[in-house]
């Protein structure tokens, strides 16, 4: 260290994203430990609640799940997501932990980059994955587990997200595999099966939408939410046939061993519309349409065509990531310098010892008259006490909801901060009948612990 340079000390948390996604494990590994939309809440909780994080948000997509967390140094990353799998799904971690991969610091900083701008995904520079995370942000939000780090990590994700893809040629690609599959077709659509392909699918021609859209399963009662989503019809198999006579495009995607859809049944289709053409979509291995030759006003796809028209997308889109990788290392060193500064806060260190010498001093009195085993107990419990403080505190500090609310002037043309009021009842949020100025559905212990103060126009108590 050069003479006279000031070395920021040790921080005792650190930045780190740990995950499993299609390079490391198969669909089938990856599957029992996806965390479904209906489930976030609950598990952006539990996961926030554990005594080593101190903020956190969960990723969690077809093909990878991921969490990014500020955690313990002590502690390590495998452990803490063995701890949560135990609490959230009682799924033996143990087993396949080595399929998890970690990166630190910086270095979970620009995966996460990585991630967004479509270059860690199967599909190189796929669009879907900038909405998905946009999504995980959301949920650790609603539950409060992100915190002054995780916001800023994401939002400089999001803006990596917006260059790569408004500045280089990395958008205009396909967003995945079934949407590369869509972009070769424009629509009224049949959807045949109910699996996650055909779900993406129509999700993806939802935003092109031409057309009504029909679905057909062998199973009806699989289809109740699809036909609630997109107002569609749905039909069992036995009515394929007719199916196929009212549609323009054909997406099936079945995990049948036969072919579904026979050469008689597309014939029998088309003879009543001899100027209406009728394009096959065949997603699925083994393939569940019969196409034998061709006919009049019948286009063919299958996965091999997908195949080369994504290889031909890759080819162009390959040529700019060397872009994005540049807009990635710039916004690497933003984010690099702010991190290796805010991670050695008083918050994130000094406040924990501070907490911890009042708990001890407040104890003090109250455990020497105590047997051994309730001294013990109530100690831990109280550190567990701190610990959740210091959670709320440092999530807290970071509340998009007091930093994000605009300016304001006094009765005397001062400026009046988030949270603070006019005290004659104009402009801010108590107008004197409050005790804090500050949102109103916030407790008085919740207010002070975020700062707050009180409101010199308050007319009671707490």
């Amino acid at each position: 260290m050069i003479e006279g340079e000031y070395k920021l000390p040790s921080s005792k948390w650190q930045l780190v994203v740990c995950g499993i996604n299609h390079a490391t494990a198969s669909t089938d590994e990856r599957g029992a430990f996806q965390v479904v939309r209906e489930e976030m809440a609950r598990a952006n909780s539990s996961f926030s609640l554990l005594p080593a994080v101190r903020e956190s948000a969960i990723l969690s997509t077809c093909n990878r799940i991921e969490f990014y967390f500020v955690a313990d140094r002590s502690r390590k990353p495998l452990e803490i997501i063995g701890d949560f799998y135990g609490v959230f799904s009682k799924l033996p971690f143990d087993e396949v932990s080595d399929k998890f991969y970690i990166h630190k610091g910086t270095h979970a900083a620009r995966h996460l980059f990585r991630v967004i701008a479509g270059l860690d995904s199967v599909v190189v520079g796929e669009k879907q994955i900038a909405g998905q995370v946009k999504e995980a942000y959301r949920s650790a939000c609603a539950v409060k587990s992100a915190g002054k780090i995780l916001h800023r990590l994401f939002h400089q994700a999001f803006r990596v997200g917006k260059i790569v893809r408004t500045d280089t040629e990395m958008g205009k690609g396909a967003c995945s595999v079934a949407s590369a599959a869509i972009s070769l077709i424009r629509p009224a659509v049949l959807f045949v099966g109910a699996g996650q392909m055909i779900r993406l699918a129509a999700m993806n021609m939802s935003r092109l939408h031409h057309g009504e859209f029909s679905f057909a399963n062998r199973t009806v009662e699989h289809l109740e939410d699809l036909s609630k989503d997109y107002r569609a019809k749905v039909y069992p198999l036995a009515e394929l046939t007719q199916a196929l006579g009212e549609a323009d495009v054909v997406v099936s995607c079945t995990g049948s061993a036969e072919p579904l859809i026979s050469s008689e049944m597309i014939a029998n289709a088309i003879s009543n519309r001899p100027d209406r053409p009728l394009v096959l979509m065949d997603m699925a291995v083994p393939g569940d349409i019969q196409h034998e030759g061709t006919m009049n006003n019948v286009t063919y796809f299958n996965l091999d065509d997908v195949k080369a028209f994504v290889e031909n997308r890759q080819s162009s889109i390959e040529e700019e990531i060397p872009r994005a990788e540049d807009v990635i290392a710039e916004k690497m060193q933003e984010f690099d310098y702010w991190y290796e500064h805010v991670i050695h806060e008083p918050l994130y260190n000094g406040l924990e010892e501070t907490f911890d010498m009042m708990r001890r001093e407040e104890l003090a009195a109250l455990i020497d008259g105590l047997p051994p085993d309730k001294r013990d107990a109530v100690d831990r419990a109280t550190r567990r006490l701190v610990n959740k403080l210091l959670q709320v505190r440092i999530r807290l500090e970071a509340d998009p909801d007091r930093q994000s609310s605009c300016r304001k002037r006094d009765s005397n043309g001062a400026e009046v901060h988030a949270g603070e009021c006019e005290h004659e009842g104009g402009e801010g949020s108590c107008g004197g009948r409050r005790n804090y100025c500050a949102p109103k559905d916030r407790s008085p212990a919740e207010l002070r612990l975020r700062g707050f103060r009180r409101c010199p126009g308050s007319r009671s108590r707490d």
